[in-house]
Formats: structure tokens, C-alpha cells, sequence
């Protein structure tokens, strides 16, 4: 129980310090995490189940915001797109 209680409180300290990052850095995150859950769908991996504590976390932080509005997911050929029109910018 006493660690359940501990990875509960390091979750929150986690959430706390998203609070107070840049939208900037929180975009970059969010985009990087998409591009993995893509190529997670696209190999066809099995998902694991989530333990308690996530659980918990995932639940308490979906009441701060509209979490069905941040479910969207990038197809690669769009992040591709993205790098690609990136790239030439950086080089062009």
C-alpha cells in the first residue's frame, strides 16, 4: 500500500511540473508521443494493461481538460509530411 501512496504522489509531482512547462516543449511531447503510438499501431504490437497507479493518474488528469478532444492520431504519411516540409526549410 505505502507504494502505491509513493508512485501516487511522484504521478503528481509529474503533473505539477507539466503544469508549469512551455506549450511549446508540452507540443513537441505530445507530437513525439503520437509519431511512437503510430508506428505502435502500424507493427500491430499487443498493448499491456496499465497497473493501478497510471490508472489512477490517467483518471484524475482526464477531469482537468476535454480528454476526447486529444484523442487524435497522426497517420505517418502525415508526420513524414511534417519532417519532410521541415527538412526543407532547415536546408532550403
Amino acid at each position: 500500500m505505502a507504494e502505491i501512496l509513493i508512485r501516487l504522489v511522484c504521478e503528481t509531482l509529474w503533473w505539477l511540473r507539466l503544469a508549469v512547462r512551455s506549450n511549446r516543449s508540452i507540443k513537441a511531447e505530445n507530437l513525439f508521443l503520437r509519431r511512437q503510438l503510430a508506428l505502435y499501431i502500424e507493427r500491430g504490437a499487443t498493448p499491456r494493461r496499465i497497473d493501478l497507479v497510471t490508472r489512477i493518474g490517467l483518471t484524475l488528469v482526464s477531469r482537468c481538460f476535454n480528454w476526447r478532444d486529444a484523442l487524435v492520431v497522426v497517420r505517418p504519411e502525415t508526420l513524414i509530411g511534417w519532417h519532410r516540409a521541415g527538412w526543407k526549410l532547415f536546408w532550403g
